[in-house]
């Protein structure tokens, strides 16, 4: 009986020590959630759509790669080419990497489809991509 005491005396703070330890790791790591796609739109849509999630399709008019640009952006405009275009899909060149071949040859005048959050820059809708299983090609 003196034994089961002796454990029990060290098992509660322990178990306090346990249970704190995962509830702080509860609130510290929160994965990045899945974006699946709420709707399917085209291109000419997506600026009725900011902060939505969605597949934004269309043809691709201009696709160009700027190395020379801070960040190293590789910008994918649909049904029109910049600067008139209606909709941008940006990779940065930190995720470029990702991809076996060049985006912005690949995808030239394809039907793609680009899922993610539309956000809103200098008054153009534009979805961020950082992995090529966000683009599909739908010729």
């Amino acid at each position: 009986m003196k034994r089961i005491r002796k454990w029990i005396k060290y098992l509660f703070p322990v178990l306090a020590v346990i249970l704190l330890l995962g509830l702080i790791f509860s609130r510290v790591y929160q994965p990045e959630p899945k974006l699946s796609p709420v709707i399917r739109i085209n291109a000419l849509e997506a600026s009725g759509h900011i902060g939505t999630v969605a597949e934004v399709c269309g043809r691709v008019a201009s696709a160009d790669f700027l190395p020379e640009i801070g960040g190293e952006p590789t910008f994918i405009n649909l049904e029109r080419p910049h600067p008139d275009q209606p909709f941008t899909a940006v990779i940065w060149g930190r995720d470029r990497h990702k991809w076996q071949f060049s985006p912005h040859q690949h995808y030239a005048g394809r039907r793609i489809c680009v899922t993610g959050k539309i956000e809103l820059h200098e008054d153009t809708p534009q979805i961020v991509v950082s992995s090529p299983d966000q683009i599909v090609i739908r010729d």
